[in-house]
Formats: C-alpha cells, structure tokens, sequence
C-alpha cells in the first residue's frame, strides 16, 4: 500500500517537471504572440489614426450631402404637394368656370328661345338665320367649340337690343305674309312698338300682320278697308303714315275671329247634333201641320145651331141637314149627326155626338205626343253630347297635360254646344206642344159645347110641343 502511494507520487513528480517545461515553452511563446499582436495593433492604430481624419471627412461630407438631399427631398415633397394643390385648385377652378358658362350658355338658350316666341310672327324670318345658327351649335353641333357657341349665343342677344331700338323708333324691313286667301305675298312691313302693318308689293293686300302661326314662320295677313291703304302703304313706304290702332292689342279681334256661323257653330257640337237637328226639323214640320190642321177647323158658331133648331122647330128637317153640311170640318159632321138623330130620344143623341167628338179628338191630338216627346230627348241628347266632349277633353289632359288652358277650354266649349242646341230644341217644341194641346182641346171643348147647346134645343122643343098638346 505504502509502495504504491510512493509510486504514484514519483509518477506525479515526474508529469509536474514535465508539465512545467512544457508551461514555460507555451508562456514564451505566448509572450512572442502578445508582442507580436500587440505590434500589429500599434500598426494598425497608427494606420486607422493615418486614415481617421480623411475618413472623418469624408463622413462629415457625406454627411452634408444627406442633409442636402434630405433637404432637396422636403422641398421637392413641398413643391409637389404644393403642384398637387394649386392643380386641385385649378381644377375646381376650372370646374366652376365651366359650370357658370353651362349656365350662361342655358340662359342665353332660353334667352333665345323667349325671344323667338315673343317677338312678333312678322319679325322672325328677319332674324331667323341667327336665331337657326345659335340654335345650332347650342343643341345640334357637339363639335363647336365654347367660343364658337358664344358668339353665336351673343350675335343673337346683340340683335335683340339692336331690335329693341329699333321697336322704340319703328322700322320697316321686308318680308312674306299669308294673305286671307291663303297665298304668300312679298311686301313691305312697317313696326312701331307692338303694332305691325303689311302692304304687299302688288298692292293686293293691305292690312296688319297678326300672331299667326298657321303660315310657318310667316304671318298672317288681317286685310282692311280701303280707307286705311293710303296710311299704311305711306308707313311702309315713307315710314310715316295715319293707320289705325287697336288698343285692346288684337284682343276685339281675335273676339270677332272666334265667332262662328252657324254651320260651323253646328259642325263643333259632333255626332250628336245629327240626332238633335233631325228632331228638331221633323218636329218643327209637324208642329207647322198640326197648326195649320187645327188651325183649319172651323167651330160651329151659336148662329149655325140657331139655324139648325129654327129649321127642326119648323120641321123642315132637311133645310136643317142642308145647312148643317155647310158647316165643314169635325163640327159640321157631329151637326149632321145631330139633326139625322134629332127624332131619337136624348140618350141616343148623346151617344152619337159623343162619339163623333170621340173619333174626332185622336186626330186633332196626333202627333203631338211626339213633339212633347222630341222636347223632353233634346236635352238629354244634348247632355250627352256634353258629356262625350268632357271625356274627349280630360282624355287630352290625360295624355298632354293642362298647361295649354286655351285650348281645353275650347274643348268645353265646344262640349257644351250640343245642351246647348238641346236646350234651343226643348224650349220651343215644349210651348208649341203646349199651344197645340191647348188649341186641340179648344176644338173638342166647342164641338162639346154645340153638342150640348144642340141637345138642349131639342129638348126645350120637345117639352114645348108636349105641353101645347096637353092643354
């Protein structure tokens, strides 16, 4: 045990010598590598302190020129964003000019558009060249540039106040019409104000042009008396002249246009009218026949029965039927009647006169059921002549609206022609039916009044002569 602790510690003395040589070696070439490093360090400070202050330089210059660029960077940024908003602002800018001519360019159109309505009839051929090109370019060129629909824009408002000096001082220009016969005449036209007076080269027509428009763009010729041609063909000529004016700016005239004869008063009324006249004309002549009928009847007077009981007293019973035949019509039949049966009692002569006055009134009364019957159908036909009008008119007003109130009232007026007609109908077919009846009943109520006057006469000679026997 004792020899191997020995041992061991001899082998261990024997690595310690020999790892302490060995550490000895290495220190010393460590200490060649530190100073050898260490060398190299110094070198390399010198060199790095060689090249510092260049390299310092050349930072601080890079340096600068990032500053600089970083510089040049915000102004570029500054300049663009400031491009960027004077271009927004350009652009709204542009915008706005663009909208407000837009809206210039739209008044002008309207502008135009009234001035062309509103000036009169004989004036636009004048200026329709001018009005056709802004039209044109406004509407129909989408090639035309601002400027080109400007000026045209302009060359109209500029003849519009160039026209309303002239207007204010009057002015003749030439020109076509439409003459009253419907023919285009070339002539001369003279305003002043709203008033306008035509005298055509041929001197045929002479008169003032009315807002027309049934000729185009021409207007329309309201011819006058000749006393007035010497005045107008003077303002239209010489630009001086005594012409007649209408205070009331046509409105008498157009009041006088509108009244229609009676054809064409007939013909607005339509299809209803037909009916309407057709009673009317076929009434009218019944109710003429039933008067001169009636009126043809003669009425058994008190001095013809007088006779006819004087000569039944007598007994001269034909003397009596003589002159009761004498007597014509209705009347004068019941009268030989009367004496035929005079020897009959009283029963029986009252049958026989009452029915002769039966068989008597049904042809004093025919037909004149259908007068009254023709008095109480015109109205309603004329009502619903009025009432088809009003469904055409609302069925106009369904499809265009009511923005054009002249020509729906036309409509209801012309609506209103068939009651209108029904009515003119009704009211004299209703009083001649009146008379009618009244003058028929008179002709019974007197041939019953004879009857009556006939059998009391027989009956006071009757009970006279029975008497006479009984004393």
């Amino acid at each position: 045990m004792k020899k191997i602790s020995i041992l061991s510690l001899l082998v261990l003395l024997a690595v310690g010598t020999a790892s302490a040589q060995s550490f000895s070696d290495a220190a010393d070439k460590a200490q060649a590598d530190l100073e050898a490093s260490l060398e190299e360090f110094a070198e390399l400070q010198e060199a790095i302190a060689d090249e510092k202050i260049p390299l310092s330089r050349e930072l601080d210059e890079l340096e600068r020129r990032a500053i600089s660029l970083r510089q040049q960077e915000r102004d570029q940024r500054r300049l663009v964003d400031h491009e960027q908003y004077d271009l927004s602002e350009m652009q709204n800018r542009v915008s706005s000019l663009r909208d407000n001519n837009n809206y210039l360019s739209n008044l002008m159109r309207d502008y135009i558009r009234r001035f062309e309505t509103r000036i009169h009839i004989s004036e636009v051929q004048h200026y329709q060249d001018v009005i056709s090109r802004a039209t044109e370019i406004a509407e129909g060129d989408r090639d035309a540039t601002s400027t080109e629909r400007f000026d045209a824009q302009l060359a109209v408002i500029d003849a519009a106040f160039d026209r309303l000096g002239e207007v204010i001082g009057g002015k003749t220009f030439e020109g076509e019409a439409i003459a009253e016969d419907q023919t285009v005449k070339t002539g001369a036209f003279a305003q002043a104000g709203p008033f306008v007076f035509f005298h055509s080269d041929d001197e045929r027509v002479i008169g003032e042009a009315v807002m027309q428009r049934g000729g185009g763009y021409n207007a329309s010729i309201y011819e006058m008396d000749s006393g007035f041609h010497t005045g107008i063909r003077d303002l239209a000529r010489e630009g001086e002249g005594v012409v007649p004016i209408d205070t009331t700016l046509g409105s008498a005239r157009q009041l006088i246009a509108t009244r229609d004869n009676l054809i064409e008063h007939i013909r607005k009324g339509g299809l209803v009218m037909i009916p309407i006249l057709a009673l009317f004309f076929v009434a009218a002549g019944i109710a003429i026949f039933k008067w001169l009928e009636i009126g043809g009847v003669r009425i058994a007077r008190q001095d013809d029965l007088d006779v006819i009981l004087s000569n039944l007293r007598k007994g001269e019973k034909d003397a009596a039927i003589r002159h009761a035949r004498s007597v014509k019509g209705p009347a004068g039949e019941m009268l030989v009647a009367a004496v035929e049966n005079a020897d009959e009692d009283k029963e029986v002569i009252e049958e026989q006169l009452y029915e002769v006055i039966i068989r008597t009134q049904p042809k004093l009364e025919r037909f004149l059921p259908f007068i009254a019957v023709v008095a109480a159908t015109a109205p309603l036909l004329g009502l619903l002549g009025t009432v088809m009008g009003m469904i055409r008119t609302f069925r106009l007003i369904t499809v265009f609206g009511t923005g054009d109130a002249q020509q729906l009232s036309a409509g209801i007026s012309e609506a209103l022609i068939t009651t209108q007609f029904g009515l003119t109908v009704a009211i004299p077919m209703l009083i001649v039916h009146a008379l009618l009846n009244r003058k028929a009943k008179g002709v019974v109520g007197s041939m019953e009044q004879t009857a009556v006057g006939f059998i009391n006469g027989v009956t006071e000679h009757r009970n006279g002569n029975g008497d006479e026997e009984q004393s």
